[in-house]
């Protein structure tokens, strides 16, 4: 922790992040008591005038954009000589990291996150700002799957990992992501950000990236002239139709991109509405360097000093003209050749850097990895520390990249990923809650609403539809990013019993006798003993239903004078204008003590004050009821007593 205050407002709190040219500290505004990030230009870099101009160009260029995907700048200052821009604070890992942890990621989610992006860059182009480095690390995932992007007008960092032209402050992008005309030193347009959104998504999709070598100079030839493998040969399950959309980005000429962000993001909504769709086979670009071409020296192109064009020529001029010509062609093709040589020489001189052993520093503490690489040849300059949540204990070393033993360019950025401690949340207790409301109380509690997988389990305990527990169990601290099981009950499993050719009275105990509801009756007429049931409603005898449902009875009526004690629904045939109105009872049994006795009482257009339920219950249960209600009779109550007490008095209407 940093026990620091900016421009006596903001307290730094720890460093979040960073790079090669900043610092990313969490921070607290005590003007507005808010956390926001602060990125602060490291001190080596305060006398460059350059990169401080560029540092308030990213302030700038952010503070003119307005957009939920974009991460908002608040303000921006200079206290001892040290450049601070104050940023909106996201609670979220980068793209990056969500990779690194997930990829490939599912296709849908590589949609819903590259179709924020695109919304995100077509808002930044449409007010004339091209990003110039879109990358994953540049892309930060709120908790709950919102997307930020951030780091506009300027490079993150000059490592070994960023390429250069002219001077070594004129930065072009991430190496890994950036477009083939910003390796050729050209300026960057809105195509150049669809370049690398493509780039993006390829690895979202399968996990890699579709360039990688041992120098950046290698991958940075790589983007200007070879062919990656496209996508569905890594992952064959990814629809055509999404592949398209990377293979255009991908385009090598700008042209054969799509022309606008817009444009991606239409075909992104489109993807997975016509997954199935011809392949796109983009043209042949030409991926060549561009050639300077001299024109041949001939008497034609390069008349002699002092002689008159009018003048008519004599036999024994042009022939000397014709050998002067030739002796000249072939002395500037050889210098040409000569100058080539050289020039190639040259270059593959100043390529040409020696290769060092990198040790493996994985396990080792911050310090330890520090002076293990300090003394294999590295300096503190080529050590980039990512400080990231992992399984091991904080401050140790648990990934770097390029991973060691093994011989990289002893220019070569090193990049050490530290544990800053495993992150962790609670898993809550939602046994009992209805399913929508369980899934707030995950998500509330920091999980991922798309790491929440449902499943159904049969239950005694809990009622149908209500949330038996989950997997992570209750109480248990766990990772926010992984994945977590909530189970819902089906309830229990009870046989319908054999009622068919018993009175409507019989019927409905034995009903409830087997812990299942009464639902309609139905009085139709039937050849069958007049008062006596002859089907089930559309289950059949003997069928396993969930316990409480509520079992529809269709009683036979010939003579047209039957008296009923039921206590079911008796609707006789209902009228045309009824409604059916269904009403679920639960009573939850706490399991201590004696059984309870449940008395439920119904009122609707059939009947006053009907006992449908009289049962002693031992678990919680619950019965499906239904009432009938009609303009004339348009209000019902359902009354629920526990040993004679009310419990429940719910009234329903028409």
């Amino acid at each position: 922790m940093t026990e620091r205050r900016l421009g006596g407002r903001y307290d730094l709190e720890q460093p979040i992040g960073g790079g090669g040219m900043a610092v990313v500290y969490r921070a607290l505004d005590r003007l507005l008591g808010r956390t926001v990030a602060i990125k602060m230009l490291r001190p080596q870099f305060a006398g460059d005038e350059e990169l401080v101009s560029r540092f308030r160009q990213e302030a700038q260029a952010a503070a003119r954009l307005s957009h939920p995907n974009i991460v908002s700048v608040y303000d921006v200052g200079m206290t001892d000589g040290e450049y601070y821009i104050v940023m909106e604070y996201v609670d979220g890992p980068t793209l990056k990291e969500v990779i690194r942890e997930r990829g490939p990621l599912p296709v849908a989610d590589v949609i819903e996150i590259a179709d924020q992006i695109c919304d995100a860059l077509a808002h930044a182009h449409e007010q004339g700002i091209i990003h110039r480095d879109v990358k994953p690390h540049n892309i930060l995932v709120t908790r709950g799957g919102r997307v930020k992007v951030t780091d506009f007008g300027i490079a993150k960092a000059i490592t070994g990992n960023t390429l250069t032209y002219q001077t070594s402050t004129h930065v072009l992008g991430s190496v890994h992501y950036f477009s083939p005309e910003q390796a050729r030193g050209r300026v960057a347009t809105a195509q150049s950000d669809i370049y690398s959104l493509g780039v993006v998504m390829y690895e979202m999709l399968t996990g890699q990236l579709p360039f990688s070598g041992d120098s950046p100079v290698s991958v940075a030839l790589k983007h200007l002239r070879d062919k990656f493998i496209e996508p569905r040969q890594i992952r064959p399950d990814i629809p055509q139709s999404v592949e398209n959309i990377v293979l255009r980005c991908l385009a090598k000429s700008p042209e054969h991109r799509y022309p606008d962000m817009r444009s991606v993001r239409r075909d992104l909504r489109d993807a997975l509405i016509h997954p199935n769709v011809p392949k796109y086979v983009p043209p042949e670009d030409d991926v060549t360097q561009e050639t300077i071409v001299v024109p041949p020296l001939t008497p034609e192109t390069t008349p002699e000093e002092g002689e008159q064009e009018s003048a008519p020529a004599q036999p024994g001029t042009r022939r000397r003209r014709w050998w002067r010509g030739l002796m000249w062609t072939g002395v500037g093709t050889g210098v040409l050749c000569v100058g080539a040589l050289a020039a190639y020489w040259i270059v593959m001189k100043l390529l040409a850097v020696q290769t060092v052993e990198l040790p493996n520093v994985v396990g080792e503490t911050e310090q330890q990895a520090v002076a293990t690489l300090e003394h294999a040849g590295f300096s503190d300059s080529q050590i980039q520390r990512e400080h990231e949540p992992s399984s091991k204990p904080q401050g140790i070393v648990f990934a770097q990249d390029p991973p060691g033993p093994t011989e990289v360019k002893e220019n070569r950025t090193i990049i050490l990923y530290i544990s800053s401690g495993s992150p962790s949340v609670v898993v809550p207790d939602v046994q009992g809650l209805p399913q929508d409301e369980a899934i707030t109380q995950l998500v509330n509690a920091g999980f991922s609403r798309s790491n929440i997988n449902v499943t159904y389990v049969q239950s005694d305990q809990v009622a149908a539809g209500d949330a038996v527990g989950t997997n992570p169990p209750a109480g248990q601290s766990v990772d926010p990013n992984s994945h977590i099981t909530l189970q819902i009950s089906k309830g229990g499993l009870v046989q319908i019993p054999n009622v068919i050719g018993q009175t409507l009275q019989a019927a409905e105990q034995m009903l409830q006798s087997a812990g299942l509801a009464v639902g309609t009756v139905y009085r139709t007429p039937y050849q069958a003993p007049d008062g006596t049931v002859y089907q089930v409603g559309r289950y059949q005898v003997g069928d396993q239903v969930p316990e409480g449902t509520a079992i529809d009875l269709y009683v036979a009526q010939n003579s047209g004078n039957t008296t009923s004690n039921s206590t079911g629904n008796d609707t006789g045939q209902i009228p045309p204008d009824a409604h059916q109105k269904p009403v679920k009872v639960t009573v939850k049994y706490d399991g201590k003590g004696d059984p309870w006795q449940v008395e439920i009482i119904t009122t609707d257009a059939t009947a006053q004050n009907r006992e449908v339920v009289n049962q002693t219950i031992t678990k919680t249960t619950t019965w499906s009821l239904t009432l009938v209600l009609t303009p004339e009779q348009p209000n019902g109550e359902v009354v629920v007593k526990v040993n004679g007490q009310v419990v429940d008095d719910r009234h329903v209407s028409y």
